[in-house]
């Protein structure tokens, strides 16, 4: 075994387990470990100890690889990780990223699989050889992986394993070091587990408007599609769907009550195309309209700052309601279904007719 390997080449060159620990810049307690084959080395590690006694690393682990070529390890790699089959020895995975230290595939591949088998199988082990993988393809990608994987999400694999090994100021430095795109919750995360509360629901206060303001925006497109594709019922699905969101979260803030708005617009429409009486609905638009100033707020915004415990500057579309309604109607096509509904509903609303 490894253990056994190790312990034999230290005793015939007369190394003590302390001078051992110190070449290898490791303590005695992990040279001990090895040595009763409780632990493995890591394979930077393994590299050192194969040169220290001149001796290759597929001598040292002693495995026989049951794949005849590089690629047939990689396609069993991607078909194991794929269907959470996780019977791939880690051996295996340190002999070939020794053997091909440069192939970006190889080490990609392992992380992918490493990382998910340690989900599975909690085994501190995998995790590390994860990390080094990952580590190992970061220095020698190039633009040409971008079709395999980007430089950003690699950096972001070594986040969530720091993550995972619960370094959570690491994986916070790491994060900021890097520029990272897309870790602002993962970031939130480290400051609420390191309890910097402070930063950390300054930080989720942005998500949690991005992501609202995100699944409205979107809904809203879809909305307009599904009545351009004469999809009534399901537009009008969705517009009831959204007000539901929209006011769970509202509180009769300015800031939701703007945003809410056009949804009533539009589900006025919907039932004016599928012959419901419409006229709740606008009586709604024609009460927004009157008691409220600012359908859109522009300027500091106690409703940001209660819900998410800080203000914000909000620079959003007009706050007159005529300008809105105007807004909603010009991006709409002339020859969609819902195009005269709008302009029917505009009339009632402003008392007067539509002019772009």
């Amino acid at each position: 075994m490894l253990g056994d390997k190790i312990y034999s080449l230290r005793k015939n060159r007369k190394i003590s387990q302390e001078e051992f620990a110190e070449i290898l810049n490791v303590s005695r307690q992990a040279v001990s470990k090895w040595e009763r084959n409780e632990s493995k080395p890591d394979i930077d590690k393994l590299i050192v100890i194969a040169k220290l006694f001149n001796v290759s690393i597929d001598y040292l682990l002693s495995h026989e690889l049951n794949y005849s070529n590089i690629d047939s390890f990689l396609n069993e790699l991607k078909e194991c990780y794929s269907s959470n089959n996780f019977t791939i020895s880690i051996n295996d995975i340190r002999i070939w990223c020794s053997k091909y230290t440069n192939n970006f595939k190889l080490h990609v591949y392992s992380a992918d699989y490493l990382y998910i088998a340690f989900i599975v199988n909690n085994n501190d082990e995998y995790l590390d050889l994860a990390l080094y993988c990952i580590n190992k393809a970061i220095s020698i990608f190039t633009p040409e992986e971008n079709e395999i994987i980007t430089l950003n999400d690699l950096h972001l694999c070594v986040a969530q394993i720091y993550m995972l090994q619960q370094k959570y100021e690491l994986a916070k430095e790491y994060i900021n070091n890097n520029n990272i795109y897309g870790c602002e919750l993962l970031h939130a995360k480290c400051n609420f587990l390191l309890k910097n509360f402070d930063d950390a629901l300054n930080e989720s206060s942005e998500i949690y408007i991005n992501s609202t303001s995100n699944i409205i925006n979107v809904s809203y497109i879809q909305i307009m599609i599904l009545l351009k594709n004469k999809k009534i019922q399901d537009a009008f699905d969705l517009v009831n769907w959204t007000i539901s969101f929209i006011n769970s979260i509202k509180n009769n803030d300015d800031y939701f009550v703007g945003i809410l708005f056009p949804f009533i617009y539009l589900k006025a429409t919907c039932e004016q195309l599928l012959n419901i009486n419409n006229e709740d609905s606008i009586k709604i638009l024609k009460d927004m309209s009157d008691n409220t100033i600012n359908l859109y707020v522009t300027s500091d915004s106690k409703s940001i700052k209660y819900y998410f415990g800080k203000s914000q500057h909000l620079s959003l579309i007009d706050s007159n309601i005529k300008n809105i309604l105007k807004e909603i109607i010009k991006h709409t096509s002339k020859d969609d279904i819902h195009y005269q509904p709008l302009i029917n509903i505009f009339s009632k609303i402003i008392g007067e007719k539509y002019y772009e």
